[in-house]
């Protein structure tokens, strides 16, 4: 690396040769595109005014100038001969910010970049937790409750057993209950034998 540049160096018979970077996005990014006949044809714009290419193909010398912390990332070819894909070794570039030379940008970057990745923090709220906690606790309590309910119930099935209940019918008591109010005083009839002899015992 020299002072705001890197060079990284491609070496390889081929037709073409296309470049890609990869930083802090899950997404490589493809930079240029490079054909054995000279014909460059910049993929990236951000890139167009930092990149340059020198030599043909198969000795290339790629010059990266003007970089900051933004160009961090890795770096690599993948080589083109007859629709067949071989890559090259990947090149790592790093930028370590110097102590006298401050870039508003750069910080500003930083800045947005460390609010990106506190957003995706999940925020550590205690009351989230105890929210948790009781709903399990009260799911728990319902499920037991509701089980009790079935055991309960199917034990008192099980043991039930089933009596048709009697209605009550015009008993012989009934009968003789009816006789003597419909019959004169002096008149008695008694209609149950046992029911005579304890009329006369007393």
């Amino acid at each position: 690396m020299r002072s705001s540049s890197s060079v990284l160096h491609d070496k390889t018979p081929q037709d073409g040769v296309y470049m890609y970077k990869k930083g802090a996005s899950k997404y490589k990014q493809e930079l240029f595109y490079y054909y054995k006949d000279g014909t460059f044809i910049h993929r990236s714009t951000m890139y167009k005014p930092k990149v340059r290419v020198d030599g043909k193909i198969p000795n290339l010398n790629v010059t990266f100038s003007n970089v900051n912390t933004t160009d961090i990332g890795l770096y690599w070819c993948e080589f083109n001969l007859e629709e067949k894909i071989t890559v090259s070794r990947l090149t790592w570039l790093w930028i370590e910010k110097s102590e006298g030379k401050k870039e508003d940008n750069t910080e500003e970057k930083k800045k947005d970049t460390n609010e990106i990745e506190d957003d995706k923090k999940c925020p550590e709220d205690p009351h989230v937790k105890i929210v948790l906690i009781v709903c399990a606790v009260m799911s728990l309590l319902c499920i037991t409750g509701f089980v009790f309910v079935v055991l309960k119930v199917q034990g008192c099935w099980g043991h039930k057993k089933y009596r048709p209940s009697n209605q009550p019918s015009d008993s012989v008591y009934e009968e003789m209950k009816r006789s003597n109010v419909d019959c004169p005083p002096s008149v008695r009839t008694f209609i149950n034998p046992d029911y005579q002899s304890t009329k006369l015992l007393r």
